[in-house]
């Protein structure tokens, strides 16, 4: 499937508001935030009325106008590509997008290829399989070749397709890369790989030893909604499946999955072979082009120099819509960052005016491979030389109590600080930089970042059961605390 690309502009109508000025700054008291308030904005935005907030769909537009809504009613600057008539505002930024839709059903069938073994083996859809997001329709059978991690590096002496011929086969690999191999490695390239090598399609799982990162994430085996991103002409057809329907594969060839993958990150042993197993995969996918919304407001800063300086909250409002008969909600991800976004918006314009200019974003196209932000980053709409930092949260809704912080391109002291003058220092853990989500193409265009998201595990990250109940409001509010004095002293310090 080659993308189709286009642009088409989306105009929020606000018919029946007047235009207003900022409201004044003229409180100098602590400012309350108002958890409630925040639980009724998620419970908004993972509501089916927004069908999952896909980039570039009906429902992905009516969270731009939520957003736009709120700002305009705070009262907040725009700060966007701005036209101004009677019934129209123009708070946001566009870009193209393709939108990519899995239909229902989407079947997903294992049997084996031995006489007398033909009982099938057929995993739910959403515990047990999810086909990827983007990929393209496919109604096929083939036999299933394990790859390992799917590397093909000869050069640094780890192949794991040596000897193998995979033309017509489904590869399947582990997810991640065996941990003495020096390179970090996509998924796109590891998808590029089997297609160059002839397979019609691939199968993608998490193994049962997990690498340090996923530990720490609270990641699990389950499948988990993504995207490829690939844009190549003739991208493979795929899915994930969940670690329990891997090991069920592994045992019924009476091997250890997990035994085979230690063998690969401990003893460099390539592991790849032939599965005695043929497997079905059959669904039908649309792509069409369509258009991304950031939506962007500001707090104009007020000291004579300073406030040509900007500071960016910024959090996604995406997520992956309607696919394959289930619904995203996105309730931790990521409504629960856009709802504090909206909060501190609130807080923010009634306290004492900024030094510097603070301005929100509302991005869309995260999940897409950071479309959204990557779009702000290449036509920004304040200086990027003249943006001190940015903050961006992410999934903050479920944890263990806890904050994880990632800090890049500015001494972690900075946020450490703010952390002990405002008594949260036992609950926040500051680590360096992120290698995902929307502070990525600001770190990469020289900016400092903070990204914060809560701690300990996120059970349905990804998944069609982030809905609203799971939400915890403690964890909301101990996000909105350490961002708002964040945000309050990057500000205004000098």
């Amino acid at each position: 499937m080659k993308s189709s690309w286009g642009l088409t502009l989306f105009t929020i109508l606000l018919s029946g508001l007047c235009l207003f000025p900022l409201q004044a700054f003229t409180s100098d008291a602590p400012p309350i935030l108002n958890p409630t308030r925040m639980m009724q904005d998620i419970q908004t935005l993972s509501h089916p009325d927004f069908a999952g907030r896909q980039t570039g769909t009906r429902g992905g537009h009516r969270s731009a106008e939520f957003v736009a809504q709120r700002f305009h009613e705070l009262g907040l600057t725009p700060a966007g590509q701005q036209h101004i008539d009677s019934q129209h505002k123009l708070w946001e930024q566009f870009g193209p997008v393709t939108i990519s839709h899995i239909e229902a059903p989407a079947i997903l069938e294992f049997s084996s290829l031995s006489a007398g073994k033909q009982t099938p083996v057929i995993p739910n859809i959403g515990s047990q399989f999810l086909p990827v997001l983007d990929s393209p329709s496919i109604h096929a059978s083939a036999p299933i070749t394990f790859v390992g991690y799917g590397i093909s590096d000869p050069a640094r002496g780890w192949d794991e397709y040596e000897g193998l011929n995979v033309q017509n086969h489904v590869v399947m690999f582990l997810r991640g890369k065996p941990s003495h191999y020096p390179l970090h490695i996509q998924h796109t390239e590891k998808e590029r790989v089997a297609r160059e090598k002839g397979a019609v399609g691939f199968i993608t799982l998490t193994g049962p030893v997990l690498s340090r990162y996923a530990a720490r994430r609270g990641m699990g085996y389950q499948p988990l909604a993504f995207y490829t991103n690939a844009r190549e002409e003739r991208p493979l057809s795929g899915v994930w499946i969940s670690g329990e329907v891997g090991e069920k594969l592994f045992q019924a060839e009476g091997w250890d999955l997990k035994k085979i993958q230690e063998t690969l990150n401990n003893e460099r042993v390539v592991q790849s072979r032939e599965l005695n197993t043929l497997v079905h995969m059959k669904w039908e996918s649309t792509q069409q082009a369509g258009s991304l919304i950031n939506v962007l407001g500001m707090i104009p800063g007020t000291h004579p120099v300073l406030k040509h300086e900007t500071i960016i909250l910024g959090a996604h409002r995406d997520h992956f819509g309607e696919q394959a008969g289930l619904l995203f909600p996105g309730a931790d991800d990521n409504a629960s960052g856009t709802a504090l976004l909206l909060e501190l918006a609130r807080v923010l314009i009634t306290g004492k005016p900024p030094k510097r200019t603070i301005l929100f974003a509302s991005f869309s196209g995260e999940e897409q491979n950071l479309l959204g932000s990557t779009w702000f980053v290449n036509h920004p709409t304040r200086p990027l030389k003249k943006i001190i930092a940015m903050i961006n949260v992410d999934h903050v809704g479920i944890g263990n109590g806890q904050l994880t912080v990632g800090v890049s391109r500015m001494p972690k002291k900075v946020a450490k600080y703010v952390a002990n003058k405002t008594g949260l220092s036992h609950k926040v853990n500051f680590y360096g930089f992120f290698p995902g989500g929307d502070h990525v193409p600001f770190s990469q265009a020289a900016i400092p970042t903070i990204a914060v998201v809560t701690s300990g595990t996120h059970p349905h990250f990804h998944q069609s059961s982030d809905t609203f109940d799971t939400i915890r409001s403690d964890m909301l509010s101990t996000a909105a605390q350490f961002v708002l004095a964040l945000i309050a002293h990057l500000a205004n310090k000098p």
